[in-house]
């Protein structure tokens, strides 16, 4: 297994593996590299204001469960179960979830009480770690498979499609999964990114079967410019469910490129 992806990238040679850091100071100019080949079998894309109510795809999950999830795991995991019931195989596989910001609403309340000198619920700060909803997902699925959690900043939704395709090496599919809510107060003065809830999941695959393939690449550029996550993430679930094309995010540092077909 590789040491963390993001701070790695592949050469055209996969067998060739660079530390990004010895980069920062060697010339940049038009370098471009090829991370991995893959194949897409199925993606979801939820939105906290979409007329589809997430609740929907949550009905598996027991009542009591349910009542515990906040708004963002329940984006997160309506997102898995969709992908799950148009691959039921998928509920094994290793997931990877990306998330700037993680639970961070439920983190704030607990802050918040905590300055209040109220006594913190136990059960409301286990719930508040960022690879909390992981293990709820592997629990109402019996997944025995690794959870892995990615935040890279701007760079956290390609960045958990690297950790995916990275991960391809040892599995045949993996589940990725986006999820992410505005910054509440005061964090809101630091970053508005993303403007609503987001929850967009994919099943990755090494399967020459599946119907779609993904080459993912990144170029480093300097630019201050940054696009919109949830309009990439729309543009990514477009392109897998209408037959594919080329999605590129600009992150400030790099220029993503997600190329299908």
């Amino acid at each position: 297994m590789l040491p963390p992806a993001a701070c790695y990238i592949f050469e055209k040679k996969p067998s060739v593996v660079y530390d990004f850091g010895s980069f920062l100071t060697n010339s940049f100019a038009d370098f471009k590299a090829e991370i991995m080949t893959s194949y897409v079998a199925a993606s979801a894309l939820h939105l906290s204001d979409s007329t589809s109510a997430p609740s929907a795809a949550l009905k598996s999950i027991p009542a009591s469960t349910r009542r515990r999830l906040s708004s963002y795991a329940k984006l997160l995991l309506a997102a898995l179960f969709e992908v799950i019931e148009q691959h039921p195989g998928a509920a094994h596989a290793p997931v990877v979830l990306a998330s700037r910001h993680g639970d961070l609403q439920r983190t704030i309340r607990l802050l918040n009480e905590l300055v209040a000198g109220e006594l913190l619920s136990p059960t409301q700060f286990c719930l508040s770690v960022n690879n909390a909803v992981l293990g709820q997902f592997s629990m109402l699925v019996d997944n025995q498979q690794g959870m892995t959690t990615v935040g890279a900043g701007a760079e956290t939704l390609p960045s958990g499609w690297l950790e995916a395709t990275l991960q391809l090496q040892e599995h045949p599919q993996v589940l990725v999964v986006y999820a992410d809510e505005p910054p509440p107060h005061p964090y809101d003065q630091q970053c508005q990114s993303p403007a609503q809830g987001i929850a967009f999941a994919a099943l990755l695959s090494k399967e020459p079967a599946q119907p779609l393939k993904l080459k993912l690449t990144r170029q480093l550029r300097f630019n201050s410019e940054e696009d919109d996550v949830i309009a990439t993430a729309k543009q990514l679930h477009a392109s897998i469910q209408g037959g594919g094309s080329e999605v590129q995010m600009r992150t400030g540092k790099h220029l993503w490129s997600w190329n299908f077909g």
